[in-house]
């Protein structure tokens, strides 16, 4: 049965085979050559030594060694060449099915480690599973160390099988310790993980670290993950080191062998001088050839061990998926088409949080064109909830919505621009420019970009940067206050020109003129059909319909007015906003 490793290593060569299959014909060629100096070289000696006939010249011979080493030159520089274009390929493929899996799979997905850990998983481990693709490439040199070692069997049996037998001895004790290279390998990976990740968790908590004195402490942690991977990656890299030494030392036994029984052979006239320079060219590679089975072998457990690496980093994408050649169809297209909002009904709702049992349960709600409906609740009454599972960021346990009436599948893919947009509670900006965390390359006009600053009214904010929208808003907008992350993260929406608007307590950081000018400005023309989550009287006054939930369920509804009337829970609420 083919292993995980050997799978997605076919798989990353099917994504694009060209570069690989002619690399591979190139190193065909470059190591059938070598085939050609141990025999030309044998021909010249037994000439020169009268025991053969070289049937040409001997100076036509040594041309013939310096073109075919010429040729092999050309031919390795150019396969080179096709190699990195194979690996590149590779990792990019990779690096860019668990990235889309991560941003685009049912549900949010939760990285299962820091992300400095998941970094590690990109960089290293992505490596070592092209590693077992790029090893395949060799099977042209085992080819070549079997075609040489057949070529010295009929010369000599004897010194032929003294040869080989230590070296597939060495095959066999490397397939005996790839348990102990997995283990290895795989706690050399944590450790570096776990270095990376302090390092990223470090970097975006430098006000924590500074409010709390606790520079030194944190450099002190930081030198203990560095001994336990500078620990672990030595074992790991002495431990290969090792069986590198002893095959190569057992083919150092081996050459000791040929010269021994070569020497023996020679007086009785059984061996020539020819003989044993063709031994000698052949030495090198007849032992290279169970070296190499070896080391695929080596490569091919510790690519096991960072594919189970990244298939944590996407869990539940299919077991191939890390390797579907889709990235050059999809990197450049967006969603289907499909109609404008007219009516998104949703029907039966339910979404219950594994272990606390808290959530939404049978949520019924409708939302039509340009009208602005408001969750609101206590804290804990599941309004997060009900809106993430509306957008497909988490996965429902039941219910139906549809769009004008057709039900929706994929709610992760359907509900994204132009259909819908959305701005969480807690948004996060990236350390690039204003204009980089509005646009995040969305090509729009600057008509377009205008607009969407005004209406998250941030024009005031903008004219106070020296670079306006060039400003470098930090790590995670460090920069910037919270209601100008806030309103950052809306202008991102507002740009996309969404038939749906999704807010998540969008102005909970925002002083009431503000909040007053956002919501004035939003529902100016009327055009814009809105769902947020808020318990801010301002959103409630705007708002044709607000929905109060209570611990998952939806207690009452109506307006303003009509709730404050009737529920007792929504003037607590009121209230409090006072």
């Amino acid at each position: 049965m083919i292993s995980h490793a050997w799978r997605h290593a076919l798989g990353i060569i099917r994504a694009d085979p060209r570069p690989f299959f002619t690399s591979l014909g190139l190193y065909v060629i470059f190591f059938t050559l070598a085939l050609a100096p141990g025999l030309i070289n044998r021909a010249i000696f037994d000439a020169l030594s009268g025991r053969g006939h070289a049937g040409l010249n001997v100076w036509t011979l040594i041309g013939v060694i310096v073109a075919v080493e010429y040729t092999r030159f050309g031919v390795l520089y150019f396969s080179g060449l096709t190699l990195n274009v194979f690996s590149y390929a590779g990792e990019a493929l990779l690096k860019w099915n668990m990235m889309r899996w991560l941003v685009t799979a049912p549900g949010a997905q939760v990285l299962p480690g820091s992300p400095g850990e998941s970094v590690s998983r990109f960089r290293d481990d992505a490596l070592d599973v092209v590693s077992s693709a790029r090893v395949l490439l060799v099977s042209p040199q085992i080819l070549t160390g079997v075609v040489g070692f057949a070529i010295m069997l009929r010369i000599n049996a004897t010194i032929a099988l003294v040869v080989v037998l230590p070296l597939v001895a060495t095959v066999a004790l490397t397939y005996l310790l790839t348990r102990r290279i997995q283990r290895y390998r795989k706690v050399a990976r944590e450790a570096t993980a776990a270095v990376t990740g302090f390092i990223g968790e470090t970097f975006g908590a430098v006000q924590s670290i500074k409010l709390a004195a606790a520079e030194d402490r944190v450099a002190l942690r930081l030198a203990a993950l560095n001994d336990q991977r500078r620990e672990a990656s030595i074992r790991d890299l002495m431990f290969s080191a090792a069986l590198t030494f002893l095959n190569t030392n057992i083919a150092a036994v081996a050459s000791g062998c040929v010269l021994l029984l070569a020497a023996q052979a020679m007086r009785t006239g059984a061996f020539t001088v020819g003989d044993f320079t063709l031994f000698a060219t052949y030495l090198a590679m007849v032992s290279n050839a169970p070296l190499l089975v070896g080391q695929i072998l080596a490569i091919e457990r510790q690519a096991g061990v960072s594919i189970g690496r990244m298939r944590r980093l996407v869990e539940g994408a299919p077991a191939l998926d890390l390797v579907e050649a889709s990235y050059r169809a999809t990197a450049s297209s967006g969603p289907d088409p499909s109609p404008a909002l007219e009516t998104l009904t949703v029907r039966g709702l339910t979404r219950l949080h594994t272990g606390s049992g808290r959530g939404v349960r049978d949520i019924d709600l409708t939302l039509r064109r340009s009208g602005f409906t408001v969750v609101t609740g206590k804290v804990g009454s599941g309004k997060t909830t009900l809106v993430r599972a509306l957008l497909g960021l988490i996965p429902a346990d039941a219910g139906e919505i549809t769009w004008n009436g057709a039900v929706v599948g994929d709610l992760a893919s359907f509900m994204t621009p132009p259909r819908c947009a959305y701005t969480a509670q807690a948004p996060k900006l990236f350390s690039e420019s204003l204009r980089d965390n509005i646009l995040m390359g969305e090509a729009a006009s600057a008509s377009a970009l205008a607009t969407a600053i005004e209406l998250a009214v941030f024009e005031d904010d903008l004219a106070q940067f020296d670079r306006g929208l060039e400003t470098l808003v930090g790590t995670r907008g460090v920069t910037l206050s919270g209601g100008q992350v806030q309103r950052a993260a809306a202008a991102r929406m507002f740009v996309r020109e969404a038939d749906l608007l999704v807010f998540d307590d969008i102005s909970s950081a925002l002083d009431v003129a503000t909040e007053q000018a956002l919501w004035r400005g939003l529902f100016a023309d009327g055009r814009r059909t809105c769902l947020a989550v808020s318990h801010r009287r301002e959103a409630f006054r705007h708002a044709d319909e607000i929905i109060l939930l209570d611990e998952g369920r939806i207690a009452a509804r109506g307006t303003a007015d009509e709730l404050r009337d009737r529920s007792e829970l929504f003037r607590a609420i009121w209230s409090h906003e006072e």
